[in-house]
């Protein structure tokens, strides 16, 4: 009876050290592998679609690289050679989505988070 509760005790700590040491070591490496977040806008001054993205993105403590379109000749080649037809044009991590879609962008960057 005693070796049987004397064992019990040893699986019990042996399985508290397993999860006190190894499964956070597994949950740090897990997110250490996510690449990080890069958000790319291309925006025009006058764009109604842009200003909701900028205050969306805002609300989600996100950070970007906003590039407007009509005030540099080699932003707007670069906004055409991604298949820039309207703005906001927003590229996560090399993925563009055209127009405002809040839930497809929370969907992409929940990917990165």
């Amino acid at each position: 009876m005693l070796q049987r509760m004397l064992l019990s005790l040893a699986i019990l700590a042996g399985a508290w050290v397993f999860n006190s040491t190894i499964l956070p070591s597994v949950a740090i490496a897990s997110e250490a592998a996510k690449p990080a977040l890069d958000i790319v806008m291309y925006t025009t001054e006058t764009c109604g679609y842009c200003i909701r993205a900028r205050a969306w993105l805002t609300e989600q403590n996100l950070t970007w690289d906003e590039r407007d379109i009509e005030s540099s000749e080699a932003v707007r080649a670069e906004w055409k050679a991604l298949g820039g037809v309207g703005t906001p044009l927003i590229m996560v991590n090399g993925k563009g989505f055209t127009g405002f879609s809040p839930n497809e962008l929370a969907a992409e960057i929940a990917k990165y988070r």
